[in-house]
C-alpha cells in the first residue's frame, strides 16, 4: 500500500531533479581521460559537486585569507559584479577558485552578483559565447564596476587573492 509519506517523498525527489535540470541549461558534464569535467555557466553549487568538489573542499578548508586585508576589502567590494572563468580539470583552477570562495565568504559577498563559466581544455563552452572575456589562461577572475571592467587576476595571483581583489577594487 502507497502511504501518503511515500508519495511525498517520491514528489519531493522529482522537484529536486527537476530543480537541478532547470539550473544546468547551458550547464554540459563532459568526460576526458576518464575524469569528468563541467563546460558552460554553472554555480557554485555544481563546482561542489562530482570531480572538482574533492579539490574544492580540501582547498577552501585549508586557506586562510588576511583578516585585516579582508575587513579592508568588505566594503569596497559590494558594488562589484564578478566573473569566475575557470576549467574544472586546471590545478590552477582546483587551488585559486576554492580560495576566492573562501575570501567572499569571509566578507558576506551577495553571490547573486557573481557568474561562474566552466570552459573545456580548448578554453572554449558549447553554448556560451566568451570572446569579448579575452581569455588565455584560467582560472580568471573578472571585477566589474557599473558594467565597466575595473580589473582581472589571471591564473594566480601577484601577491595573494585578497590582496590583489583590494588593490582591483582600490581603482
Amino acid at each position: 500500500m502507497v502511504t501518503i509519506k511515500k508519495i511525498a517523498i517520491v514528489f519531493i525527489l522529482m522537484q529536486i531533479v527537476v530543480n537541478m535540470h532547470a539550473q544546468s541549461d547551458s550547464l554540459t558534464l563532459m568526460v576526458y581521460s576518464d575524469q569528468e569535467f563541467i563546460v558552460g555557466e554553472c554555480s557554485r553549487i555544481e563546482l561542489q559537486n562530482g570531480e572538482f568538489s574533492k579539490y574544492f573542499f580540501e582547498e577552501y578548508r585549508k586557506y586562510k585569507p588576511d583578516p585585516e586585508v579582508l575587513e579592508n576589502t568588505k566594503n569596497k567590494i559590494f558594488n562589484c559584479t564578478i566573473t569566475i572563468v575557470l576549467g574544472t580539470r586546471c590545478h590552477d583552477s582546483h587551488q585559486q577558485v576554492p580560495r576566492f570562495f573562501k575570501i567572499l565568504d569571509a566578507i558576506d559577498y551577495n553571490t547573486n552578483y557573481l557568474k561562474i563559466i566552466c570552459l573545456d581544455k580548448k578554453k572554449q563552452t558549447a553554448d556560451y559565447d566568451i570572446s569579448d572575456l579575452n581569455i588565455e589562461r584560467v582560472p580568471t577572475f573578472i571585477c566589474y564596476r557599473k558594467d565597466m571592467e575595473v580589473g582581472r587576476i589571471i591564473e594566480t595571483p601577484s601577491s595573494t587573492l585578497e590582496i590583489d581583489i583590494y588593490n582591483i577594487i582600490q581603482e
